[in-house]
């Protein structure tokens, strides 16, 4: 009889990042990131996922301990960067004490149930099974889409449908939840109030570093009338709170990082690189998503004794950059972790560590309020994933919502309501800068407030 590993208190986490505007001249960098939870299906317990995270097991206490993990199997040894196997073929099974337990995980993810043919479903079978829970709802026509922003928005397609699916997930989302009630949220739906809620300007923004064009600025939201009152909302909010609660499915946070031009440039002219720069901001939000989804607990859990836990992160991030080798970005990251590599090609490369430490944008070290355990997975094209997807969704809206007061600033500056706007992107933002440049030099705004240098 196939073993079965033991039942933990284990919350398993999904983050999805995404980026918009990292190619524009102009306007900010938007990196987004929305965090999900799936019910705690056993990944194991603390001690087996302590082991499975750690490069080094530490050896065993005890006989029985030795006993166990004589049939531990033994990672394979790094391979070739053209060989490395892809994000599937490195799963928690192989660190099951079970030695006729298969290598990937379970093809049908259907069951929703912890145990799939006697095992315990594996941490590759967590973020399909997340997809595969909120399929139905997703290609509910008009309900929630939750796909690649692209899909959604355009330079033929109002802006309705990215606001309408971050507005339901902004009134679904644990954390929100905690701060204000889903029927005041309409109290606070400004371009400011959100920014604060949503990209936490406070953290590293003053008023000397706040582009003029964003001073003192303020519209109320949704912008697109095409998008609905608040009140219309509340019938397809009823059905995501029910499909949630079938699939055993929470929304814990949404956030992101806006990178104005100024800090763009200084960064850049710090780390070097524009790849250097997407892996610096994409990761410190990483870190912050973390502490603040084990900040945010959920009410089932309150009064539930959590010492055995060891909450699990799975991190979807598309490759920074191009690159292939995160290991020592990441150690930087988690100072204390010993970073696993797992994969490193072309198609993926993928690492895991226990954590109980990581540096935010500050670049200030911050405290876990418990160890840690994270797989983090750079690969291509990850908005299939809904996590990803929403995150996607997030950093476009708010990226778009961003080139609303930039684009009406100029207009005022150059006394010129016919003035074209702009997207930020290369090719147009020359055509811009060219139209607006006599008048920033007589406001004295600097180059590097302006335009971004790569």
């Amino acid at each position: 009889m196939t073993p079965r590993i033991d039942n933990s208190k284990t919350t398993t986490y999904v983050i999805g990042t995404d980026e918009a505007g990292y190619g524009p001249n102009l306007g900010p960098l938007l990196v987004a990131a929305s965090c999900w939870t799936i019910s705690p299906e056993s990944l194991g317990s603390a001690e087996i996922l302590r082991r499975a995270f750690s490069p080094s097991p530490a050896p065993p206490d005890d006989e029985s301990q030795s006993s166990a993990s004589s049939n531990v199997k033994k990672p394979t040894k790094r391979r070739d960067s053209k060989k490395q196997p892809d994000v599937g073929a490195a799963s928690l099974f192989d660190f099951l004490p079970d030695a006729e337990t298969p290598v990937a995980a379970p093809k049908r993810l259907n069951d929703s149930a912890s145990e799939i043919n006697g095992v315990s479903l594996g941490i590759d079978a967590v973020v399909p099974l997340l997809n595969d829970s909120l399929a139905e709802l997703c290609a509910r026509r008009g309900v929630f889409p939750l796909v690649d922003s692209k899909k959604l928005y355009g330079p033929s397609k109002s802006l309705a449908a990215l606001e309408r699916s971050f507005w339901l997930a902004l009134g679904t989302t644990r954390r929100v939840a905690q701060t204000v009630k889903r029927s005041e949220l309409a109290n606070v739906a400004t371009w400011r109030s959100t920014l604060a809620l949503f990209c936490d300007e406070t953290a590293s923004a003053d008023a000397d570093t706040i582009p003029p064009w964003e001073r003192d600025v303020d519209f109320p939201l949704p912008r697109d009338a095409k998008t609905g009152s608040f009140a219309n909302l509340e019938p397809t909010l009823a059905q995501i709170d029910a499909t949630f609660e079938a699939a055993g499915v929470s929304l814990v946070d949404v956030a992101a990082r806006r990178v104005q031009p100024l800090e763009f440039n200084n960064l850049i002219a710090r780390l070097g690189l524009k790849s250097d720069l997407i892996a610096d901001v994409t990761t410190s939000l990483v870190v912050e998503m973390i502490l603040r989804a084990l900040q945010t607990q959920p009410p089932t859990t309150q009064g539930i004794e959590t010492d055995d836990a060891l909450p699990v992160f799975i991190v979807l991030c598309d490759k920074l950059g191009g690159r292939d080798r995160y290991a020592p970005l990441l150690a930087a990251r988690f100072p204390d972790a010993d970073v696993k590599t797992l994969a490193e090609s072309r198609a993926a490369s993928v690492y895991r560590f226990c954590a109980r430490h990581g540096v935010v944008r500050d670049g200030s070290t911050v405290d876990f309020p418990t160890e840690t355990a994270v797989e983090i997975r750079f690969t291509a094209k990850g908005e299939a994933n809904v996590p990803t997807a929403l995150a996607s969704i997030c950093a476009k809206y708010f990226r778009e919502l961003s080139m609303i007061p930039f684009n009406d600033f100029w207009r005022r500056a150059v006394n010129d309501a016919n003035l074209r706007p702009t997207a930020g992107y290369p090719l147009d933002a020359k055509r811009f800068r060219a139209e607006v440049d006599e008048t920033r030099r007589r406001l004295n705004i600097s180059d590097s407030v302006f335009w971004r240098e790569r």
